[in-house]
């Protein structure tokens, strides 16, 4: 009898990476100035809030902590409060504008890379206890109590940390092979994967827009959740018998209006600046952002500012601030006051020789003043 070979077993290995968690966590400190009178190194520390399975604060010093060099700043730190944790964070320190009724704040500080939050125990053999992150001068008490800042009023302030966790991969299964019984997996999709999916398909779809000749359809109940503008377009008895929406805007090209819809869908735009090069993925970023304060879009509103504000350069940035000034984006204008600000002096000269320049100058001079302010701040 001659030998039977069967193939080998194959080993697998299956793991799973869920998106990051975000949130933002508010403090909000009455009777600063009595805070303030407290000792240089004393805290006070916000509610705590749940944000990726992890419990966080924000712990602020008014006087400052206990380091010499953090003499005459506020300093304000993230702080992961579960017992016997590591986790990797993004973070991002805001004070809101107390002149304009809390609806605006003003990024003061955004951490470039993730950090490492630890509260393991170093002496069980884990590493380093690092309980926070932030910054021991988040501003200088001198520009936060003048009478010109914009953040603290009648004696109150208002912080806000901007959190995103970066989760590790999952894994789910080991080995196996055909003789074992089959493991089962986790789940592999997620549910922007099933609503682009939804958006693709058009399953279901019970409108369709129409911009410049070319049709879009969409789900107004996906549409109406994600947008109030959608909202009130779709409700009632007149709204919820559209079923043909054409876009008259000229400023509203079709590739813009995809990036919209795939962005109220799936939360992201990434898709739609694949293969675009450095000037087109800009102008993209300023026409969504048009498009994103059109229809209310709050988050999408955010990345779009967020990305102008990084690609910030001489030849842009007034252009780019002329749109936030029309759009009322306070991050953006904020971003980019602080560009030309902080910028030196022959980069200076690139940014007056703009294209974009003369228009900000004619057409919005109030920013200039906030340029003056922020100017005479720095130097």
């Amino acid at each position: 009898m001659g030998n039977i070979w069967s193939s080998p077993a194959t080993a697998r290995m299956t793991s799973w990476c869920a998106p990051p968690a975000r949130g933002v966590l508010s403090f909000e400190i009455t009777g600063y100035s009595q805070h303030r009178a407290l000792g240089a190194g004393t805290f006070i520390q916000s509610a705590a809030m749940d944000v990726g399975g992890y419990r966080w604060c924000i712990r602020c010093y008014p006087n400052g902590d206990s380091r010499k060099e953090s003499k005459g700043y506020v300093g304000v730190y993230l702080e992961l409060l579960s017992k016997k944790a590591e986790v990797r964070a993004l973070y991002e320190l805001w004070l809101v504008d107390q002149e304009k009724g809390g609806r605006c704040s003003s990024l003061i500080y955004s951490a470039r890379a993730p950090t490492l939050f630890s509260t393991r125990d170093a002496a069980a053999g884990g590493p380093k206890v690092c309980w926070g992150a932030g910054w021991n001068k988040l501003m200088e008490w001198n520009a936060l109590e003048a009478s010109s800042s914009p953040y603290l009023k009648d004696d109150r302030l208002v912080i806000e940390c901007h959190v995103t966790v970066i989760r590790e991969p999952w894994v789910v299964e080991s080995s196996s092979s055909s003789s074992a019984a089959a493991a089962v997996e986790a789940p592999r999709r997620s549910l922007s994967q099933d609503f682009s999916k939804l958006l693709e398909t058009k399953i279901g779809a019970d409108v369709t827009f129409k911009v410049q000749g070319q049709a879009f359809a969409a789900h107004t109940c996906v549409l109406a959740a994600r947008s109030p503008v959608f909202r009130a377009q779709f409700s009632g008895e007149h709204g919820a018998q559209q079923r043909s929406v054409t876009i008259q805007a000229e400023d509203m090209e079709p590739a813009v209006f995809e990036a919209l819809l795939r962005f109220v869908y799936t939360d992201s735009v990434s898709p739609s600046m694949a293969g675009l090069g450095a000037d087109e993925k800009t102008e993209m970023w300023e026409r969504l952002l048009v498009a994103a304060v059109r229809y209310d879009v709050e988050g999408l509103k955010l990345v779009c500012e967020r990305a102008l504000s990084e690609g910030l350069d001489a030849d842009t940035v007034a252009s780019v601030l002329v749109l936030a000034a029309r759009l009322n984006c306070d991050v953006l204008r904020d971003a980019c006051v602080e560009y030309i600000a902080g910028t030196c002096r022959h980069r200076l000269r690139d940014v007056v020789a703009s294209d974009g320049y003369g228009h900000l100058k004619a057409s919005y001079p109030a920013v200039f003043v906030d340029l003056f302010e922020k100017v005479a701040r720095i130097r």
